[in-house]
């Protein structure tokens, strides 16, 4: 049984796994492109697969919070990395709409369930900024490679292959079990008392729909970029290595979060990235050039994976009982599920602008909401103050 700990081999761990439960949904874009092109899927059904899985990490996510701190991580982590595994591999030889449905839906659970652990891991960390983003760089690091080889895949061995390798992923990942801790932050009652958390529910709550916001607005515009820039006249060979080298604009963007901590606070780096983001949906829209692509799509990952970082800092600077944050999972995860539904909705004859303009009224939208939340709360200290006592002591 291992013990958790801060120290940064115990982040880079946790770090490596994090990609894991969200993987398939990131990869969403080539996927949906590939169900559509090699199976016949219709975008609307293409869509509906990707929404049912992130409802599957939804589902996941609200039955974590019953069992994050009472059953072994460990223990979790090895179920959810072979049903991770076995799922996409049946997921390689269906090519009907609802069978399909069904299995992206429990692998959305089982993804889900992955990815719960080490949000809470994560969260449980004396600077989670820092640590979420050393998690995002390495799963920028992880998915460009996963991008880049995509279209080799789709190529040779159609969208059959894009799961088989999601599902050795997480057999791989097994190799982490060894040394991943086996369960979270001890907290004592002390520790929650000075940080005086409940009088915050409320707030935590309003950053949870924000949160479930953001990722609808995300992840509605991320799922079909692909097929934005198929309707820009780009070509599949540009498609994806503008959305793999997008990963390594993620890295640069988790990057910053994690060498610059909270040392600038998390305001400024949350109004810079929604200035950002909707300089970014503002450029793709209608007919654009390959570059216009290649930028807007790196700009788009970098500052999505920055503000997240921020995003789940602040609520796990306020959530110190540690039961709130693993629903974070949750509602990102039914943002990312409504987000392509409600996307597929919009899209008329080929026609993808009301995506961009809808994704930028919700990007504003969640983050004044995670501003609100940062005013509200700027007097939180007790809890992070007892926290670095004990680290230096």
């Amino acid at each position: 049984m291992r013990t958790f700990d801060d120290k940064l081999s115990t982040t880079f761990l946790v770090s490596a796994v994090y990609p894991m439960g969200p993987a398939a949904i990131i990869l969403m874009p080539m996927l949906v492109g590939g169900v559509i092109d090699d199976f016949g899927f219709s975008e609307q059904q293409a869509g509906y697969i990707a929404a049912v899985e992130g409802m599957g990490l939804v589902v996941a996510s609200l039955v974590a919070a019953l069992w994050i701190r009472r059953v072994s991580w460990t223990t979790m982590l090895f179920l959810g990395f072979v049903l991770t595994a076995l799922l996409n591999f049946v997921s390689a030889n269906l090519d009907a709409f609802i069978p399909l449905l069904t299995v992206r839906f429990l692998a959305g659970m089982t993804g889900g369930t992955i990815f719960a652990v080490t949000v809470a891991a994560l969260g449980d960390n004396r600077q989670p900024d820092q640590a979420f983003g050393i998690a995002q760089v390495v799963q920028g690091a992880m998915m460009f490679a996963a991008f880049a080889a995509a279209p080799y895949i789709l190529e040779h061995w159609t969208v059959s292959g894009l799961y088989y390798m999601l599902g050795a992923a997480s057999l791989l990942m097994m190799l982490s079990l060894w040394r991943y801790p086996s369960a979270g932050l001890e907290r004592t009652q002390a520790h929650l008392d000075s940080a005086g958390g409940a009088s915050y529910t409320g707030l935590i709550w309003l950053g949870l729909f924000a949160s479930f916001l953001f990722f609808a607005n995300i992840f509605g515009f991320w799922t079909y970029i692909e097929r934005i820039g198929q309707a820009a006249g780009l070509d599949t060979e540009t498609i994806g290595w503008a959305l793999g080298l997008s990963q390594f604009a993620a890295i640069l963007g988790a990057g910053i979060a994690a060498l610059a901590g909270d040392r600038y606070g998390r305001a400024l780096p949350l109004v810079v990235a929604m200035a950002g983001l909707l300089v970014t949906l503002w450029l793709l829209v209608g007919q654009f050039t390959s570059m216009t692509y290649y930028l807007g799509a790196g700009v788009f990952q970098g500052l999505f994976v920055m503000a997240n970082s921020y995003q789940l800092g602040v609520i796990a600077k306020i959530d110190v009982k540690g039961q709130f944050l693993v629903l974070v999972t949750g509602f990102q995860g039914l943002g990312a599920a409504i987000g392509p539904a409600a996307a597929a909705g919009l899209i008329s004859d080929g026609d993808y602008t009301r995506i961009n303009l809808v994704g930028a009224l919700s990007c504003t939208a969640s983050i004044l909401m995670f501003l609100f939340i940062i005013y509200r709360t700027r007097t939180i200290v007790g809890y992070v103050a007892a926290r670095e006592v004990e680290t230096s002591v």
